[in-house]
């Protein structure tokens, strides 16, 4: 046996051995001293090698799949070696043979999978500047093919893609971090790709598969099937044929503003602040995915985008069929990965029922769509088709079925009339050996008569010593014990063979049965694919109206002029987790790429600068997905890229500190942007020095305002750039209000078009619970930097007030205005005034401290 273990993971060295024996998968040596730590299991020990124990360590085979996703988890690739034949007895092992390799980005095992997301197994081809990508999700059949140029471009389609796995060329880095793979160079070839294309799908002509003018792709393609053949050792038909589909190219959004705007978690990581917890009503799991991927690619193409939203405006119209479509929608599982695991051979008893359950609610749903068109169109045709299919696998399946088809009893009884036999056969033993025994009583005469059944000599009649002698002539003896005879006649061994092997045969002939439906499956698998995409349609474009519906969202008009007009944007994601009592202030944003495209903000930290510059870019990109928007109108410019820069952290483990960070998040935008951009920017040179950070600040600002066809909104607490506008006329000051009260701060979080007056730092940093006497000696410090002092560092040298010049300046204004207006009070000898003079000259002191 351990000749055989060794010879068969020779093949698989890269991977730990799942060895079936029995019950339970078993390791040995060092991929059992590996699972045992990461799995938490007990390390045995059988046998020797070289007068050495051989580490061993098992677990159950019917419980395989937790422990297979932890170790996946692990990083680690897993052969499972399964007994292709039953013991029997004869010398040497039964033959073993790996019918699986376990890896990443090849799982289709529900509990291994989030269904909400895919994670695809893909491979990339560089030549030079120029890409190729194969992404596949082995779970549902779906290919996405890319190409392009630019190593900007292929760090965006990583971060769409997000792949559990990636096949590379030996000599090629992995760009993201997850496992990677290497098929061997050769399999990245068009030629090996138009080879397995013609085993696989037994097609040889690339004419209707587009990838004759996409080699790159087609290399990548041909890695991902090589692939295949190497961990799946299946037949994989469920995959849908890989097409090259010419896109357009949508609004395009690198990795770092993806993460900065908190798409899939919170900077800090928590997911349910992320912008897809707040999206995500969807009713399936196909939908859910299909939401994430009409997120992560904002379209372009003002006609699509107009029937995604006419599809939408149509449900928000009929809100009582929309409550009946999403109603039905609840009751359809994963049409795609139950599927995949039905056509892989993986399946459960669970898969097939909710199949059928799910096929069955097709027609209601075309049903209530009626004949509506444009998007709806196609969406009631794939849904049609699939009657009958669905209502034979209802009529051949249990309505609650076993966990495991070991258990018996999936097909429903009436359905096929030997099973049915088989199965009465093993029911009614019982009573059929009752009622032989009283008959057999009768005939003999024998009171003590009795039949019995045990593991070694099966069914008997047992009769006393005593009576032994009068048994019938048709009695033969089977064995002699002490106290009595046991007996056997014709009638009872033919019964006998016949129950032993009725619960087998009908195992087998279920097996048969279940085999049989799910070659109709796999026959009509392109047919159920196609409704499951159609469901999933279906189900975000429910959710999009459901949303519109409950959380006060607006149709957006993109339009291809350059005016931007928000009334009452809100950001989402703060709007849902504020308190009841705590409403959302909303904010309006008017900006145009050609007169006011540059917005410099200006106010405190927690004033909301962060929070409306998000809800902007928000409401922008939404409004490319077909996604109605948080806000009472909004008319949006047809916009091409979209970049964020917000904050900025330390990335140790590359080597760059904060600032370097920033810069080179800035850097990207500015090399980067082009016509029908939107720039966020939050903050610029903090993490300098302060003349540093603010000629930096200001030299980038000067860059994006000159920029044409590009909207920027610029938050900065340098105060000396709101004199931007003095000299741009594209630019323009806007803040965040704030008022005091008895010496605190209250935020309004109203966004208003004039320049904030101070920071309030201090007053922030006291709400933050800074000690009492650090705040005071803060205000000491600001107060002579604001009256002309320096602050003397440690070493000697002079440092500037981060916001001494622009305050000074301010407040030497106003001073001299207090100079003047006590000089026109002294003046006043209110003795000599009228009553209504005196009124009408404090009319007019009071008209000119307003000005």
């Amino acid at each position: 046996m351990m000749q055989q273990y060794l010879s068969i993971k020779s093949e698989y060295a890269d991977c730990l051995l799942f060895y079936r024996m029995g019950d339970f998968y078993e390791m040995f040596f060092d991929d059992a001293v590996q699972a045992s730590k990461i799995l938490d299991i007990t390390l045995t020990k059988r046998g020797k090698a070289n007068g050495d124990d051989i580490p061993m360590a098992g677990v159950p085979w019917h419980q395989a799949e937790g422990y297979l996703a932890r170790l996946v988890a692990a990083g680690k690739r897993v052969a499972v070696c399964e007994q292709m034949e039953p013991p029997d007895g004869s010398k040497g092992p039964v033959r073993r043979e790996v019918v699986r390799v376990v890896t990443s980005g090849t799982l289709t095992e529900a509990e291994l999978l989030d269904h909400a997301r895919s994670a695809p197994l893909t491979a990339c081809v560089q030549r030079g500047e120029q890409w190729g990508i194969a992404a596949l999700d082995l779970s549902c059949g779906h290919w996405r093919l890319l190409e392009g140029v630019g190593a900007a471009a292929f760090e965006e389609q990583m971060a769409i893609l997000a792949p559990a796995e990636l096949l590379l060329p030996a000599a090629d880095e992995a760009v993201v971090d997850v496992p990677v793979a290497r098929p061997g160079d050769w399999s990245f070839s068009a030629a090996v790709a138009r080879e397995q294309l013609e085993q696989h799908f037994g097609i040889s002509d690339w004419q209707s598969l587009n990838l004759e003018t996409h080699p790159l792709a087609a290399a990548a393609t041909g890695a991902v099937l090589v692939y295949l053949v190497q961990t799946q050792k299946c037949t994989l038909s469920h995959l849908q044929l890989p097409v090259f589909i010419e896109r357009g190219e949508g609004m395009r959004i690198d990795m770092r503003s993806r993460r900065n705007l908190e798409l899939y978690c919170a900077l800090n990581g928590d997911p349910k602040a992320g912008m897809i917890a707040v999206l995500d009503e969807s009713c399936t799991p196909m939908g859910a995915r299909l939401l994430r991927q009409w997120i992560d690619a904002p379209l372009t193409d003002l006609e699509q985008l107009r029937h995604r939203q006419d599809a939408v405006q149509s449900l928000v119209d009929d809100r009582d069929m929309l409550a009946a479509l999403r109603s039905r929608l609840s009751d359809v599982r994963d049409i795609e990965r139950m599927l995949t695991r039905i056509v892989l051979g993986r399946a459960y008893p669970r898969d097939f029922r909710g199949l059928a359950d799910s096929l069955q609610a097709l027609p209601e749903l075309y049903t209530l769509l009626g004949d509506r068109s444009g998007l709806y169109a196609g969406i009631i045709k794939s849904l049609q088709g699939l009657e009958s299919l669905a209502a034979g696998l209802d009529q051949a399946l249990v309505a609650t079925v076993p966990a495991q088809f070991r258990d018996g009893g999936v097909i429903r009884e009436g359905f096929d009339a030997e099973l049915d036999r088989l199965r009465g056969l093993a029911r009614d033993a019982g009573d059929w050996l009752c009622r032989y025994e009283a008959r057999e009583r009768e005939r003999t005469g024998l009171a003590n008569l009795r039949v019995k059944y045990n593991k070694v000599f099966g069914y008997f009649i047992e009769i006393s010593r005593a009576q032994a002698r009068e048994a019938p002539a048709d009695y033969v003896r089977k064995q002699t014990l002490v106290n009595a005879e046991r007996f056997i006649t014709d009638e009872l061994h033919a019964f006998e063979s016949e129950i032993l092997g009725a619960q087998d045969a009908a195992m087998q002939r279920e097996e048969a049965l279940i085999e049989s439906l799910r070659q109709q499956l796999c026959q009509q698998a392109a047919a159920i694919q196609q409704a499951a995409r159609a469901v999933a349609s279906l189900d975000v474009l429910a959710c999009f109206a459901f949303l519109a519906i409950r959380y006060r969202y607006v149709r957006p008009q993109v339009h291809s002029g350059r005016a931007l007009q928000i009334v009452g944007g809100r950001h989402p994601v703060v709007e849902r987790h504020l308190k009841s009592k705590e409403p959302f202030v909303a904010n309006d944003t008017h900006m145009d790429m050609k007169s006011r495209r540059f917005m410099l903000l200006t106010g405190p930290n927690m004033g909301g600068k962060s929070t409306y510059m998000r809800q902007v870019a928000w409401i922008v990109w939404l409004a490319h997905t077909g996604c109605f928007v948080a806000a009472d109108e909004a008319r949006i410019p047809l916009t091409k890229r979209l970049f964020t820069r917000v904050g900025a952290g330390d990335e140790l483990a590359s080597g760059r500190s904060t600032f370097m960070v920033e810069m080179m998040e800035t850097a990207t935008i500015l090399n980067q942007m082009e016509p029908r951009s939107l720039v966020i920017v939050d903050e610029i040179g903090r993490g300098t020095s302060t003349w540093d950070g603010l000629a930096i600040a200001w030299s980038v600002a000067e860059r994006l305002i000159t920029a044409p066809d590009v909207l920027t909104l610029f938050a900065t607490h340098y105060h000396e750039l709101t004199e931007l506008p003095d000299t741009w006329a594209a630019a323009f000051n806007a803040s965040v209000t704030v008022r005091e009260w008895n010496g605190s701060v209250i935020f309004m979080h109203q966004v208003v078009e004039d320049a904030a007056d101070q920071s309030y730092g201090i007053a922030v940093a006291q709400l933050a619970g800074l000690p009492r006497e650090v705040v005071k000696r803060a205000r000491e410090h600001l107060f002579r930097l604001e009256h002309g002092s320096e602050l003397a560092a440690e070493s000697g040298k002079n440092q500037l007030g981060l916001f001494a010049v622009a305050e000074k300046r301010q407040q030497e204004a106003e001073l001299d205005g207090l100079r003047q207006l006590r000089e026109k009070i002294r003046q006043i000898d209110v003795n000599d005034m009228r009553p209504l003079d005196a009124l009408m000259y404090l009319d007019n002191l009071v008209r000119e401290v307003k000005q």
